[in-house]
């Protein structure tokens, strides 16, 4: 649901999503989607006071949204382009080889190879995209499994998913989703947001409690967070 409240000299709209959780979150995404998390029982005045009081907070968020570059970058499929793996760049090439019967794709110093039967645009997008998911699957499993060391509770079910403002997901039955694009990320923002969403298992939203349990499992992770922040949206395929 979606209303509009006057903040000092701004008028800004929220978005309201009610769910079964114990607490109220208000969140900001890129380019300035505000979005309230809220418990049923909470009623509408309730909600509008909670935005209110974190008017101050809201508005500076909302000033630095302004000041990024988060035009997403349109990606051309052609020899030459480059393309983000594992937080490195990599040189696209073309290779045809008739006898394939499918695409294939590797990396080789750096450069991103692809193999086609034929030369298609689209088909090269195809099997990029596909690599990209198949190796954030394998990634991302092993990082989960890797990190639950640190924790008592284990994922129902991991998911990779593409998304456009959401890097990961933790449901209340703790099955775990995670956005493709992390495998261009450098390993360590892939694991922040790993570990991000492993600790919603313990803590269903993001209290202080919340994350000082990710600075248990990642002292730094402010330094992930703020690459995210600054250049997430440059991540594409």
């Amino acid at each position: 649901m979606k209303y509009s409240v006057n903040l000092e000299t701004t008028k800004i709209d929220y978005n309201v999503v009610y769910s079964k959780r114990k607490t109220l979150e208000i969140s900001i995404k890129a380019p300035g989607i505000i979005t309230v998390r809220a418990p049923i029982y909470i009623s509408e005045e309730q909600i509008e006071k909670s935005v209110r009081n974190k008017s101050k907070w809201i508005i500076e968020k909302l000033a630095i949204l302004s000041k990024l570059d988060i035009t997403p970058i349109k990606k051309e499929y052609v020899e030459g382009e480059t393309f983000m793996y594992r937080g490195e760049n990599y040189l696209l090439r073309v290779v045809i080889d008739e006898k394939l019967k499918k695409p294939e794709v590797k990396l080789y110093e750096d450069k991103l190879i692809i193999t086609m039967p034929r030369h298609d645009e689209e088909a090269i997008k195809d099997a990029i995209w596909s690599w990209y998911k198949n190796e954030a699957k394998m990634t991302i499993a092993d990082r989960v499994e890797y990190y639950s060391r640190y924790f008592n509770l284990k994922p129902n079910n991991i998911k990779i998913k593409a998304q456009k403002t959401r890097w990961g997901s933790c449901t209340y039955k703790n099955d775990l989703a995670f956005n493709y694009k992390l495998i261009m990320a450098p390993p360590d923002v892939l694991d922040y947001v790993v570990i991000h969403e492993m600790c919603h298992m313990e803590h269903k939203d993001h209290s202080k409690n919340f994350w000082s349990r990710v600075s248990s499992v990642m002292p730094d992770y402010k330094d992930k967070r703020k690459w995210l922040k600054e250049h997430g949206m440059k991540l594409c395929c």
